[in-house]
């Protein structure tokens, strides 16, 4: 298996608390900051894949701000263009963004992890390539899921990649 080089985080409700409606609604989630100091102290890179959703282009890049000024600095932000009701060929399950995030760190896709919440975040990491970990217990989606390893919650995600959090995943979902 691929050295784990790169780890990539979905912004609402992985590294945030909940999707905000604006800079001002930035909480960060608890534990992520110890968390990405953790990855970052292991020398990994780190990254977010989000979606603009209901937030104008503008709104989006002074949460994003927000967030890079609160848990930053990341290497990559691969943010999707399209608002929540529009058609996407980039977002997951897609793999698009996980590509592109990949590709700007000059990093392989299967040394990239992506934590994501859903089925769609591990069906996209699949199709990349990548590994995925799946924060508390994900719904499952239509179809198969692809194998995901599932953590508890954002403090698992460095104790399951980083040598002295003991390097593997809590469980296999």
């Amino acid at each position: 298996m691929t050295r784990v080089r790169a780890v990539l985080f979905h912004r609402d409700r992985v590294l945030l608390r909940d999707a905000p409606r604006s800079a001002d609604d930035v909480r960060p989630a608890p534990g992520a900051a110890e968390t990405l100091w953790q990855l970052r102290r292991h020398g990994l890179r780190t990254g977010v894949v989000t979606r603009r959703g209901r937030l104008t282009e503008t709104e989006t890049r002074r949460v994003d701000t927000r967030v890079d000024e609160l848990l930053g600095p990341f290497d990559v932000w691969a943010v999707c263009p399209h608002a929540a009701d529009e058609d996407c060929r980039c977002y997951p399950p897609e793999p698009a963004l996980l590509l592109w995030a990949a590709g700007r760190l000059c990093t392989a896709p299967d040394a990239c992890v992506l934590v994501g919440e859903t089925g769609a975040d591990a069906e996209a990491a699949h199709r990349a390539g990548a590994r995925a970990l799946l924060l508390g217990d994900p719904p499952p989606t239509a179809g198969e899921r692809p194998a995901a390893a599932i953590v508890p919650d954002i403090t698992a995600v460095a104790r399951a990649l980083v040598p002295d959090g003991h390097g593997e995943e809590e469980r296999q979902g």
